[in-house]
């Protein structure tokens, strides 16, 4: 892929975590951004392999879920920032050890 077709690829990411969040103005643009960097470095250390530009539709979605929650939740987590649903919860397990 290239650095090109790299960012297209971000900008689509940004564009669907606004619509998963029900966003659709631009002012919370640069925080959704950060939500995904920390998202992609979080499932980089608990998924094996994971490629952030090469995802399953499941991890597609857990990034998804990831970042509606840490922006839904945002005052929560800046106490509790173990605290996932169990949706999530259970679908990052079954990433970290294989999906199986």
């Amino acid at each position: 892929m290239t650095d090109e077709e790299k960012k297209d690829y971000r900008e689509k990411l940004i564009v669907d975590c606004k619509t998963y969040n029900h966003i659709d103005y631009d002012d919370d643009e640069g925080i959704i951004e950060l939500m995904v960097n920390t998202t992609f470095e979080e499932l980089s250390e608990l998924i094996p392999h994971f490629d952030p530009y090469s995802m399953t539709s499941r991890q597609r979605l857990l990034t998804l879920t990831f970042v509606k929650e840490l922006y839904d939740n945002r005052e929560k987590y800046q106490k509790d920032a173990k605290s996932v649903t169990n949706a999530v919860a259970s679908m990052l397990l079954k990433e970290m050890y294989g999906g199986r």
